[in-house]
């Protein structure tokens, strides 16, 4: 067992009430889901808050909850600056890529690459958004534990285990549903968790929020940026700046987990209003946790002797939780913290399981099998993602890292692949074709090792790429888009017939789902059922 606090008797309560209803949700939602689109894309009928609000709570992972007080409490805000760019992306996403997805009616998100480029470009896309998927639910599981283990006095793998486990049940039963609507309890919940600790800590210290906001803006602790000289090299305004919007962009054209939450809003309109949701509402509520970090800093400030000697800055917040909240309220900040890691892990698990599903097995496995069929696969890809899930998360507790946030920034920025690079390639350049595509991902692959190469001292001083970790994935994302758009001018352009809805410029000739094309139904009503 580890060494923990222990768990009070009021905090078990509130948490195993949390858990139960969890699985009573899966359980609901499962009963009602009869084949492959249900549970992928909720048969296309969900409200538009309910996907926003799941769109939500999924950008809130525990990396929210737990590492960004951590990195606040540690220095200041300038971690949050790639998250402001949010709402930039979000008016790109209204503007170019929702209503475009929703007209496709893809399940996965990863055949538009398949039928613009062809099989390679949608098994390259899907693999690497399944790698990083999986290697985002290990983190965001292992971050989970680390309060769990200092509030229970459980070791890490008992932690990962237990709370492994129910996410996983009620992910396979309920599909997508099942995720959008726990996603709608927990962003509630965990809105009242960070504002919970907030007030609890304005109260206890003398002076309250003015005092807080005080003594943070005295010691810097507010602070954005460090320079806003412009080099991508150092931790400036403008390196947090650019990484951001490309990585934003690339989530909203290209992240399944978004995509899959276009197709199951119930109309345009609903999908839209879910984009701005998560585009506008995560600034405030990212700015919240950060300030959490803040508060949690200027608390500590006053009373130095309440904060347990050799903490790492992601072990703070929840030794306040089980130290000063009291009983049950604890318990509340701590399903919060729950909430937070399980809506990001059940919409990357259920995603993940779809793109294996569509892009894999349905295509090289087993092409002629029944929805039925497609439905168990799914469930039991599901069920094996989770069991790797919690392999990952246990390998992750056995790194030592200053935080575990640069870990995940610099994580994904080299796994994203250039993905982003290649749908903005196959979406704007009509000339693009798939040779050159192909040239533009191996240049795009080659920048990206050489600058992660760099970064761990494999490549010579002298040869050794000087740019930030954290803008790997822009580096490779212009060298995809560059490199491609160039040297697609080599080959001949595809027909416009061969663009046929799979461009900006030919959206309008959006009848690509039929029957010879794609193997779906013809009934638009039912969307492109895997069968």
């Amino acid at each position: 067992m580890g060494d923990g606090i222990g768990l009070r008797p009021g905090d078990a309560w509130a948490i195993g009430a949390y858990a139960v209803a969890m699985l009573a949700l899966g359980w609901w939602t499962g009963r009602r889901i009869r084949g492959t689109e249900g549970y992928f894309v909720g048969n296309r009928s969900l409200p538009g808050y309910a996907v926003g609000l799941s769109l939500l709570a999924t950008a809130i992972s525990s990396v929210t909850f737990l590492a960004y007080p951590g990195s606040s409490f540690e220095g200041n805000w300038s971690r949050l600056v790639p998250g402001l760019m949010l709402p930039i992306a979000a008016l790109v996403a209204v503007r170019f890529f929702v209503v475009f997805y929703r007209r496709t009616r893809f399940v996965s998100a990863y055949e538009y690459f398949g039928r613009r480029f062809g099989a390679w470009a949608q098994s390259y896309t899907s693999a690497f958004f399944s790698l990083y998927s999986i290697y985002r639910m290990g983190i965001i599981l292992f971050l989970l534990s680390l309060p769990m283990r200092v509030m229970t006095g459980w070791s890490v793998m008992e932690v990962i285990l237990v709370v492994g486990v129910v996410v996983t049940v009620y992910t396979v039963l309920g599909g997508l549903e099942a995720v959008i609507w726990t996603d709608v309890v927990q962003t509630v919940i965990l809105l009242a968790g960070g504002l919970v600790t907030v007030a609890a800590i304005a109260l206890r210290i003398p002076g309250g929020l003015p005092e807080i906001v005080g003594t943070a803006l005295a010691n810097h602790k507010l602070d954005l940026v460090v320079s806003f000289d412009f080099s991508l090299a150092r931790e400036t305004f403008w390196m947090f700046a650019i990484s951001g919007i490309i990585g934003n962009v690339q989530e909203f054209s290209t992240d399944q987990t978004k995509i899959q939450r276009y197709l199951a809003a119930r109309s345009d309109r609903s999908a839209i209003g879910a984009t701005w949701t998560v585009g506008l509402g995560c600034i405030p509520i990212w700015s919240l946790f950060m300030f959490v970090g803040t508060c949690l800093w200027v608390y500590y400030h006053h009373f130095p002797e309440r904060l347990a000697a050799g903490l790492k800055p992601d072990e703070v917040y929840p030794h306040f939780i089980l130290t000063e909240l009291p009983e049950g309220l604890g318990g509340l900040v701590i399903a919060a913290v729950l909430a937070a890691a399980m809506s990001s892990i059940d919409s990357s698990m259920n995603g993940t399981a779809t793109v294996l599903t569509v892009d894999f097995y349905k295509r090289y496995l087993w092409k002629n099998g029944s929805d039925v069929h497609y439905l168990r696969v799914a469930r039991a890809l599901s069920l094996a993602l989770g069991a790797l899930m919690m392999v990952v998360a246990y390998l992750l507790s056995l790194i030592p890292a200053r935080t575990i946030l640069d870990i995940g920034f610099f994580l994904g920025a080299v796994m994203a692949g250039g993905i982003g690079g290649l749908f903005l390639l196959g979406f704007l350049c009509p000339w693009a074709n798939r040779k050159g595509a192909a040239i533009g991902v191996i240049a795009g692959v080659v920048m990206i090792l050489w600058c992660t190469l760099s970064k761990l001292a494999a490549v010579p001083e002298a040869w050794a790429c000087r740019a930030h970790p954290f803008v790997i994935n822009v580096i490779g994302n212009a060298t995809v888009f560059g490199v491609g758009a160039l040297a697609s001018f080599a080959f001949p352009a595809p027909s416009r017939q061969e663009l046929r809805g799979l461009s900006w410029w030919t959206r309008q000739m959006e009848d690509i789902c039929s029957t010879d094309q794609r193997g779906g139904t013809d009934d638009p009503a039912e969307g492109t059922r895997i069968r």
